[in-house]
């Protein structure tokens, strides 16, 4: 009676009140609880496991894809043409994978995956964050798999000590020239968007990637894989006005106001007749780093204050408010003025 009790009361809530493993039967084995990925580490090689967690990346590493939830990280290893749905993960996609743990020279990664089922899309990534001068610091075992992020990055080095013009595929280099801050460039990160060839910020900047490990004694040897050059972040990733605001296709009931940032962001207007009382606002959600926003039934002949901002999820940046006017509606005639 209580089993039938405590099954209606799932049935009708959802949230059951304890965890089902589901039995073996003679035709397929058990399948393990889920773990989160902190517990299934510390089961170490050998052990089949069941985690839920978020992809970091996408094919631009080739087939290995890491995986984290909020404590620990875990690679992934599998052939796309092997494991339906594998090639298509991209990061900020949630997972839940099943497969037998091993170490490979010194990584611990699931290989073989037995399974993957993809439950949601757009998930944000959470990225550990380390101050430049701590950097060597987050370079250890219990980050292993994690996302970093190293902010207030002066410069990348190659290991001999000079300066980086281009990235080049496998090929490593070092965080201001620190020792134990390896940094190494993937030959798979191409095209627009990849790392191989991208040329690194003159200016100070914030360096993304995964902790991975590559030793054959099994210690040491950790190396921050960043995926793509987005992962080189100008401006702590704000938005960060490069161009101010002006206005375009001028009428006499509107305009348009143009601007741009240096990172995508959402578009943010706010206007009125007096810089001091900005009443009206007006926004767009889409993140671009080419903003576009049209203003109109505005009065003709008109001065008008208009403030943008931009806004993502690394904060906000603002512009100060500048006149704007709309046309007055009159045209010169040939030979005379207005």
């Amino acid at each position: 009676m209580m089993n039938n009790l405590l099954l209606l009361g799932f049935l009708l809530t959802g949230s059951p009140a304890f965890a089902i493993t589901p039995a073996a039967t003679p035709d397929a084995p058990a399948v393990p609880p889920v773990l989160t990925v902190k517990a299934a580490r510390a089961l170490g090689p050998g052990s089949t496991v069941t985690v839920r967690a978020v992809v970091l990346n996408g094919p631009e590493m080739g087939n290995i894809r890491f995986v984290q939830d909020a404590e620990a990280g875990l690679a992934l290893y599998a052939q796309p043409a092997k494991l339906p749905g594998y090639g298509e993960l991209h990061a900020g996609d949630s997972v839940q994978v099943t497969g037998q743990l091993k170490l490979y020279n010194g990584l611990l990664e699931m290989d073989p995956v037995a399974s993957v089922h993809k439950l949601a899309g757009g998930v944000a990534l959470r990225a550990l964050q380390v101050p430049v001068a701590q950097a060597s610091t987050a370079f250890v075992e219990a980050n292993e798999g994690r996302l970093l992020e190293i902010t207030g990055v002066p410069r990348l080095l190659t290991p001999a000590g000079t300066a980086v013009t281009a990235l080049a595929g496998n090929a490593n280099y070092l965080i201001n020239g620190q020792p134990g801050t390896l940094v190494r460039v993937g030959a798979a990160s191409t095209g627009p968007g990849g790392l191989v060839d991208a040329v690194p910020p003159t200016e100070t900047f914030d360096l993304r990637g995964v902790l991975s490990q590559y030793s054959p004694s099994g210690t040491g040897g950790y190396q921050l894989l960043p995926r793509l050059a987005t992962d080189l972040v100008l401006g702590g990733g704000r938005p960060r006005l490069t161009e101010e605001p002006v206005p375009v296709d001028v009428s006499t009931t509107g305009f348009t106001v143009v601007y741009s940032t240096l990172n995508p962001g959402d578009t943010r207007v706010r206007y009125g007749l007096n810089a001091q009382t900005l009443k009206e606002v007006r926004t767009d959600a889409a993140l671009t780093t080419h903003h576009s926003l049209t203003l109109s039934d505005l009065i003709p002949g008109t001065t008008y204050y208009v403030e943008v901002s931009s806004r993502n999820a690394a904060g906000t940046e603002t512009a100060a408010p500048v006149p704007f006017i709309t046309s007055n509606g009159k045209r010169s005639r040939p030979g005379t003025k207005n």
